[in-house]
């Protein structure tokens, strides 16, 4: 077991890499086992069942590539918890996304692996896929957002460059000497027509060169216009326009927009570009002509650019994208980019938003697709704006390490623990000193430094902590040390007492010097009324066993009832893990209550005078029966309990549920029962014989009752229940003239299937009786008022398969061969 374990320990290190670090030269020294996730150990444990190298040759390989002895260590356990089972998760499956271009899937790793096991040759092939977690294109997300319709405001000033056209409404106000107003709308020819002036043509003018054209125009009526007169021209109601949009958009079309609509806006409603749409390069042309092209970049990152407005009829093109890269790891926004030309790497940085907090800045190194091949380019971090971009180029940004420079730990009994600055010359002293000191509780006999030597190895230096404290020891701390100082009571075992039996609250509670056992039972809630407290047994572990035949050593004495401190109170001091058991007083006794219901004169609960009761005690206390008491159809129902207990203590809750469930399976009658609970309750009818009770009190048909009994005696009954294999299953009138026969003869009679023999009837007090047969004759029970006659069916049978047939045949001729022998020879 060890030896696989550390097998998976050590190829798994060669994976883990290829997935953690996400980087083209692996360094394992970057790992913090601690950080991984018992679904990312599974997934490589999983890929490394076969392999041809022997643990030593993965050992060194792993530490070439950096991997700490603590480290190591942390994995060898964490894989030795999952192969016993003490990691009991779900395993994630972690979906991958390759790069636009890649062939290679994680299906054709597995069988490369299947068919030869070589660590180097599984490095490159990780290398080669693309673990990024489902990265986005970048920009789709916003044309999806409802939030983000980039709807024109129509609560604005027309702009000054809006163009008038058919289908706007021109409003103009004439104030001063003279008032008027107007509202006109475009005709489709482009021109308004103003009363007692005419036609005024205003198509493709802009609103400002509109409003100077009618304002001249209003002169040849308004004389003293702009002197005592004056006018003002607005926008109305704007016209609707139809703009094109075509190329990779989702939905392609002919929209109708508003007059103020941009060229964003119009994307929007065309779904935006699809996965193969270009964000850099839309083209919007009109009349035939490109007018200009967009960058959505410009607007998504810097929130500016031109979101030029559009006019009717024109066309948005969005072409394919011509350069995708991308960018993931230590990056703020990591996801797919699109590139122009000449962009650098600082430019794609800055569009993914600037490094993290947790990245590595020194240099960044990429994959770039060659002719059949891939490379990997590192660039220095000051060059990144002189290095030019390629389409495919997969850009991770690695996380610095984890390992710390200049710091030591403190763990363990001291005041102040946590992790410090060391500078050279530091001493452990010092590092005491940061932590505040010992703790009272401190272990001063022995503390130990952990350390990590430059070969990776984990060396102990024992110190004992009272020598620090005094001066006359010290020593040099080095980067990384960690120091463990343990309490008193991390080196002794958890100390209990255990109170059982009658106590307000049992259970086990934290040993003290000293403690006696009033003291526990005070601190398990005191006596309960039902305690006998002349009589208590302490239970002790036996230490030093020269016996093996005693086990454990029993101490029996009364307490102090009213656990009072004083001369009456005991002396003996119990000791960790004794079990305090308080007995049940002999002498006490709960209410035991039974119920009577039915043709009695007083129904109802009652409590039981003494253990023996009896049933006859009970219906002379309930005043006897009524005069329309059926007593032979008198029932006694007792409620009995039974508790499932485990068989084994790793026996889990399901398993012990479903072994409830089939013990619940073998009563038929059970009318109250919990199957949450350990302990199963049912009622049962228990036939009695009223009527002999009745005539011989205290005779053995006397039944001494329980707590919980109903005594249930029921009214007269004039029917008989006839069900099972008959053929009208039916509930007939009492006949004292008939018989068993009879009756059936009223159910319709026996079917073919009735197995005759076998029926038997259930009398009203809960009694039964089966037919019985005297030299073939049946002699069948008797039936009574309230009876339950019950015929069953005979067992199915099952035709014989042709291989017994053949068997039987086979038989049958070898005996008759057998028999022709015997009868010749003789």
């Amino acid at each position: 077991m060890i030896n696989r374990i550390k097998y998976l320990l050590f190829v798994s290190l060669l994976l883990f890499f290829g997935e953690i670090m996400g980087q083209t030269i692996p360094n394992l020294q970057n790992i913090n086992v601690d950080d991984l996730t018992s679904e990312q150990i599974q997934r490589f444990v999983e890929q490394v069942e076969t392999s041809g190298y022997s643990i030593d040759q993965l050992e060194v390989l792993a530490r070439a590539r950096g991997m700490s002895s603590l480290q190591i260590s942390k994995l060898r356990r964490r894989i030795a918890e999952m192969q016993e089972g003490d990691i009991d998760e779900e395993a994630g499956v972690k979906r991958y996304r390759t790069m636009p271009g890649d062939l290679s899937t994680r299906e054709q790793i597995d069988l490369d692996r299947q068919s030869s096991f070589d660590p180097f040759s599984i490095i490159y092939l990780l290398d080669s896929v693309s673990v990024t977690d489902e990265l986005e294109i970048f920009g789709l997300s916003f044309f999806e957002n409802e939030n983000f319709t980039f709807e024109p405001s129509l609560n604005v000033a027309t702009p000054k460059n809006y163009q008038v056209g058919p289908g706007d409404q021109i409003i103009i106000d004439v104030w001063g000497a003279s008032e008027q107003s107007y509202v006109l709308d475009v005709s489709p020819e482009g021109s308004i027509t103003v009363p007692n002036i005419g036609p005024i043509y205003l198509n493709g003018l802009t609103i400002e060169r509109a409003e100077s054209r009618i304002k001249q125009r209003l002169k040849s009526i308004y004389s003293t216009l702009e002197q005592n007169t004056f006018a003002q021209v607005n926008l109305g109601q704007i016209r609707s326009i139809k703009v094109n949009v075509v190329g990779d958009v989702k939905y392609p079309g002919t929209y109708t927009l508003s007059s103020f609509a941009s060229a964003f806006n119009a994307l929007y409603v065309a779904g935006g570009p699809t996965e193969t749409g270009s964000l850099r390069e839309i083209k919007i042309f009109r009349g035939g002509q490109e007018v200009t092209t967009l960058d959505a970049y410009d607007f998504l990152i810097y929130g500016k650019g031109d979101n030029i407005m559009l006019q009717d009829q024109d066309v948005i093109l969005v072409k394919p994208y011509i350069n995708r890269i991308t960018v993931d790891g230590e990056i703020k926004r990591p996801a797919f980019y699109e590139t122009v030309e000449g962009e650098s790497l600082q430019k794609v940085i800055e569009f993914s938003g600037g490094f993290t907090e947790n990245a590595f800045k020194k240099n960044i190194s990429l994959r770039r697709n060659l002719q059949n091949t891939r490379t990997v380019k590192t660039i220095g971090f000051d060059s990144l704006d002189l290095f030019a971009i390629q389409s495919g180029d997969h850009i991770n940004i690695g996380r610095i390490t984890q390992q710390f420079t200049g710091r030591v730990r403190v763990e363990g009994a001291v005041n102040f623990p946590g992790e410090f600055e060391i500078k050279a010359g530091s001493m452990l002293s010092d590092a005491i000193q940061f932590a505040d000191g010992f703790r009272g509780d401190a272990f001063m006999k022995r503390a130990v430094i952990l350390r990590e030597e430059d070969d990776f190895n984990l060396t102990t230096i024992s110190f004992i902590p009272t020598e620090v404290i005094d001066g006359t020891y010290d020593v040099p701390l080095q980067a990384e040390d960690l120091i463990k100082v343990k309490s008193l009571f991390d080196l002794i075992e958890n100390y209990f007492i255990t109170v059982e039996g009658e106590v307000q609250v049992p259970g086990n509670f934290p040993y003290s010097e000293g403690m006696t056992v009033e003291d526990i039972i005070y601190l398990a809630g005191g006596f309960k009324e039902s305690a006998a407290t002349s009589f208590v047994e302490v239970a002790r572990r036996i230490k030093n066993n020269n016996d093996e035949s005693i086990v454990s050593e029993i101490f029996n004495f009364p307490i102090s009832e009213d656990l009072s401190v004083g001369p009456s109170s005991s002396t003996f001091v119990l000791q960790p893990f004794d079990l305090v058991v308080v007995r049940k007083s002999p002498i006490y006794e709960e209410q035991s209550v039974v119920e009577i219901e039915g043709e009695v004169k007083f129904p109802g609960k009652y409590v039981l005078t003494k253990r023996d009761e009896k049933i006859s005690d009970l219906l002379k206390r309930a005043g006897g029966l009524t005069d329309f008491a059926y007593a032979d159809g008198a029932t006694l129902i007792r409620r009995t309990e039974f508790f499932v207990d485990s068989n084994d203590k790793g026996e889990t809750e399901q398993s012990a549920r479903l072994r409830r469930e089939e013990l619940l399976e073998q009563f038929q009658r059970d009318t109250a029962i919990d199957v949450t609970s350990q302990t199963l309750k049912r009622q049962e009818s228990i036939g009695i014989e009223l009527t002999k009770i009745l005539e011989s009190p205290g005779s053995k048909f006397d039944l001494i009752l329980k707590e919980g009994d109903i005594l249930s005696i029921s009214r007269e009954l004039q029917t008989v229940r006839i069900r099972g294999e008959v053929l009208y299953p039916a509930t007939v009138r009492y006949d004292n003239t008939y018989g068993f026969r009879e009756f059936i003869s009223n159910a319709g009679g026996f079917t073919d299937e009735a197995k005759k023999r076998r029926a038997y009837v259930i009398y009203a007090n809960g009694n039964a009786r089966r037919t019985r047969s005297l030299l073939g004759i049946k002699i069948y029970p008797a039936v009574a008022p309230g009876a339950e006659v019950i015929v069953p069916s005979k067992p199915e049978r099952q035709p014989m398969p042709p291989q017994a047939w053949i068997a039987l045949a086979s038989s049958t001729a070898t005996l008759a061969l057998v028999i022709q022998q015997i009868i010749t020879r003789l």
